[in-house]
């Protein structure tokens, strides 16, 4: 009997013993401009608390220089490049601006340009026999990024159906997310802006209309263009795969605040490091040269801006000479001048941090992308952001709209308009009391966005089932009319239509009706006939043929009376006359 009492005790040990030794595949195989590093500290962190990894991943030079316990990794590179292919022209050497409908074609047109260049690369080829052997393994848990909605490497798992996947996403909440978790679509396209659309938070019926005509088109470029295209490289049905959770990189401070499903986590800044590092001393003792601050610029494609691009990176460095100028060039083709107040770096991600983690960092030149502003807004540092693609607009629209930096806009910019965004950030106090505000709620939270994601894994891991009543299976079987309940609004509207209809012809008949009846009666009264011509000719013209029949008749009997009037007046008063003739 004691025993029995130990069982539960036993049974949680066991657990947890089974979380030590969990099998996990992470597959990550989006392209280089969403960023598929952001997700290593998670891998990090599930590697530190004993799980197994087996990592594919397609992020820029991440593979441990040394053998890590736990760890089997596989690096593919992606090599696809969206801004060279659909927004930068080389001969000229400028930017393409391109407006808002034709962006949601290429955000689709990454998806599968992406998965082709990774499943057609020779890397890929070489690498499929090794990648076969280790994916025939089993396996606890399936981590797979779906920030543009879909897993190329999914069709290389089989059986994994069968087992609970996890979902990361770099990017917003998007009904493509919700699909693939199988929940209702929370979106309000009258509320919630497009995220690759420019639309401000306060929409009015130009941008409603516009952001419906967004958000409609998706299944329509879904039916028409991804799932055709796609078929011709994977099975379709694996390349979309049904999801438990999904760990979403968003946070109210900078994106907009909606209705979430529960198989929804918001972890935005899961990448953001618990500690920064501290900075090289060359980098520290260029820095304590200048009073004014340090201003850290990270804009690659700078030269691309209608040739004004570098003459105005120096115009703003010349109009602030006590202002040290932080330059990353990792992806500048041209190098810059050399300057006394400039300091030109090859800066990745952990860098990166490390610079804004300064005290003396004043502002942030970026191109608007989720990762640079989540970190802006944890160090506190006022941005100035120039948007180039995709949903580096909607970001740029919530940095003006909360007051967290300056937005340029291509088409706009100048030699002159970087100098002057800059100088607003360093002057205007608005900037620095909205930034404090929004870092005290994007670090104030009960858990890290680490430690909360590491917490929903390992509970998916030990219950797989836990998150099953997330689905809402029969909300997606509904159609459009259904879904929108547009069919019971039919009802009501039926009815007031009858009752429109009902009261504009009651209104009618009062009008047109009631004039005719009051004519009516008044021509059935005897007047006194009239000898003008004018009378008679008035008589002969009726107003239809069933009134002048009427009106015929009427007049003829009403002659007939007065001729039987007239002749026995006239035989009264002969009557006498023969009298007095006989007297």
């Amino acid at each position: 009997m004691r025993a029995l009492f130990l069982l539960p005790v036993f049974m949680l040990l066991g657990t947890f013993c089974s979380l030590e030794a969990a099998n996990i595949l992470c597959l990550v195989s989006t392209a280089k401009h969403n960023n598929p590093s952001w997700s290593k500290p998670l891998f990090d962190a599930l590697l530190a608390n004993g799980h197994n990894l087996l990592v594919i991943s397609t992020a820029p030079n991440p593979e441990p220089k040394k053998q890590v316990d736990g760890l089997v990794y596989f690096h593919l590179p992606n090599e696809y490049d969206v801004m060279k292919r659909h927004f930068l022209h080389e001969e000229p050497r400028e930017y393409k601006n391109m407006v808002t409908l034709n962006q949601l074609l290429v955000w689709y047109e990454v998806l599968l340009g992406s998965c082709r260049a990774l499943l057609n690369s020779d890397t890929m080829s070489s690498k499929m026999p090794e990648l076969r052997a280790e994916l025939c393994m089993e396996y606890d848990l399936i981590i797979t990024d779906v920030t543009q909605g879909i897993e190329c490497f999914m069709d290389l798992v089989s059986g994994w159906r069968s087992k609970p996947v996890l979902g990361l996403s770099a990017g917003k909440l998007t009904p493509d997310l919700m699909s693939l978790l199988r929940a209702e679509n929370t979106i309000n396209a009258a509320r919630i802006p497009h995220y690759i659309s420019p639309v401000p938070k306060n929409m009015g019926f130009w941008n409603r209309l516009h952001n419906h005509i967004m958000y409609y088109a998706e299944p329509l470029i879904h039916l028409v263009v991804t799932r055709p295209v796609l078929s011709q490289l994977m099975k379709a049905e694996k390349g979309f795969p049904n999801l438990q959770l999904v760990l979403l990189n968003t946070h109210p401070t900078l994106d907009y605040v909606q209705n979430l499903p529960p198989g929804v986590i918001e972890v935005g800044g899961l990448h953001i490091k618990n500690q920064a590092s501290p900075l090289p001393a060359y980098i520290q003792e260029f820095t304590d040269k200048f009073v004014d601050g340090i201003v850290y610029i990270n804009m690659p494609y700078i030269e691309y801006m209608n040739g004004q691009g570098l003459k105005a990176m120096y115009t703003m460095i010349h109009d602030n000479p006590s202002v040290a100028f932080i330059w990353n060039v990792e992806q500048l083709e041209q190098l810059p001048a050399k300057k006394p107040n400039l300091l030109t770096l090859h800066v990745n991600q952990s860098l990166q941090q490390d610079i804004l983690a300064m005290r003396d960092v004043k502002g942030f030149l970026n191109h608007g992308d989720s990762f640079s502003l989540q970190e802006a807004i944890h160090y506190g540092v006022p941005v100035v952001v120039l948007p180039l693609k995709l949903e580096e607009f909607n970001n740029a629209q919530r940095v003006m709209e909360r007051n967290l930096g300056v937005m340029l806009k291509a088409k706009e910019f100048n030699q002159t308009s970087l100098s002057d965004a800059l100088t607003r950030i360093l002057d205007e106090e608005r900037f620095t009391s909205a930034l404090y505000q929004a870092q005290l709620k994007f670090r104030t939270r009960p858990q890290s966005a680490l430690e909360l994601a590491v917490w929903h894994v390992e509970q998916l891991i030990a219950e797989p089932r836990l998150f099953k009543h997330f689905a809402q299976t029969e909300a997606l079987a509904q159609n459009f009319c259904v879904a929108n309940s547009l069919d019971v609004l039919t009802v009501p509207l039926i009815v007031l239509l009858a009752a429109v209809v009902s009261l504009a012809n009651l209104v009618y008949v009062l009008h047109t009706g009631g004039s005719k009846g009051q004519r009516s009666f008044e021509k059935t009264v005897p007047k006194k006939p009239k000898k003008s011509k004018k009378s008679s000719k008035s008589d002969k013209v009726p107003m239809n043929v069933t009134l002048k029949l009427e009106t015929t008749e009427l007049i003829e009997d009403l002659n007939d009376e007065i001729l039987e009037g007239e002749e026995q007046l006239l035989k009264g008063e002969e009557k006498p006359l023969e009298v007095k003739k006989e007297d």
